[in-house]
């Protein structure tokens, strides 16, 4: 079965069509056996995206099994490797990238088309529904890679959520000193396993001192007000998180980075670099990212978990395609 976005707010079901007898060059047909739920899946449930071209199976966050039997995540896109981007190793930019799950079919359904130069070996020791978490610790990846995260220098990562508590614990893997500002109470407790199995800090509200570098890891402007607003002299800022349609950044945040000489630099999405990366990461610390899947569900539960996705308020779900995982 497969879940096909007809219409914003419309999802329907429907059995999985039968790949064509003839697959265009570079294309490879894969079995899905778990998907994650990304928030933006549910954003474009809720109201679309500039990106998605419908009718379209969404999920993005996948790990598939090849022909041979193969485990391997996909790096979401298609990129031409002709441009000035894909010159410069920067395939996220491409001028003519596809994504997959926006502009062709991704992965929640049972079997999809992928290209085959997406494709990457989960290391065989990986628990295979870890995997999932590839492609969202892949773009932490890249966006503190964009700041040039130091060893010893402080991070303050404005967002207690799943990509959040990701960007704490990478940091503190390159040996940074990150700090994780979540002002729900409800959401650091939900997080304090994940804490202190990682021993990272989490506060409702930042320190004095300032910090060298920061992340605004939830959509809210106050939050990259806040990440401007505490940065040293000459720090930098990965804008992560865009933002939602609520009133912009002030004149005074604005002016901070002309008096502090501060640098905010986007990071959007993830090269195929990131995403192995991502896989060792992610080998290095299974323990303390299982802690961050909420639940491993279903295909068939996908209708009531996106309301729950787009409210933010759970860490990762998982589908899954193997029928291993029960409710």
């Amino acid at each position: 079965m497969q879940w096909m976005l007809t219409e914003v707010g419309v999802l329907t079901q429907r059995p999985s069509k039968p790949g064509p007898k003839q697959l265009a060059d570079g294309w490879v047909r894969l079995k899905v056996h778990y998907c994650g739920i990304c928030r933006t899946d549910a954003k474009m449930w809720h109201q679309g995206h500039r990106d998605l071209m419908l009718p379209r199976v969404p999920g993005h966050e996948i790990v598939a099994v090849d022909a041979a039997d193969r485990p391997v995540v996909l790096w979401p896109g298609t990129a031409c490797g002709t441009c000035r981007y894909c010159r410069a190793e920067r395939e996220n930019l491409c001028d003519h990238m596809q994504i997959m799950g926006f502009h062709f079919d991704g992965g929640f359904s049972h079997d999809l088309i992928a290209p085959a130069a997406s494709l990457i070996p989960i290391p065989a020791a990986m628990p295979p529904h870890l995997a999932c978490l590839a492609e969202p610790v892949g773009c932490v990846l890249n966006a503190l890679e964009q700041i040039r995260l130091r060893p010893t220098e402080r991070l303050l990562i404005v967002g207690g959520g799943t990509l959040g508590l990701i960007a704490a614990l990478a940091a503190q893997d390159l040996k940074a000193k990150p700090i994780v500002i979540e002002r729900r109470p409800e959401k650091i407790h939900k997080a304090s396993p994940f804490l202190k199995c990682a021993q990272l800090t989490c506060l409702p509200a930042p320190p004095r001192e300032p910090f060298d570098a920061a992340i605004n890891a939830c959509p809210d402007p106050a939050a990259l007000q806040q990440a401007i607003t505490l940065l040293v002299r000459g720090g930098r800022c990965a804008f992560f998180s865009g933002l939602a349609p609520t009133p912009p950044l002030g004149n005074s945040e604005i002016n901070l980075l002309h008096y502090k000489e501060l640098t905010v630099i986007g990071a959007y999405g993830l090269t195929r670099r990131h995403m192995a990366a991502a896989l060792a990461l992610i080998g290095r610390y299974p323990a303390e990212l299982n802690l961050l899947v909420e639940s491993i569900l279903p295909p068939e539960t996908l209708p009531e978990l996106l309301p729950q996705v787009l409210a933010g308020g759970a860490f990762k779900y998982i589908l899954d395609y193997t029928g291993r995982h029960g409710c």
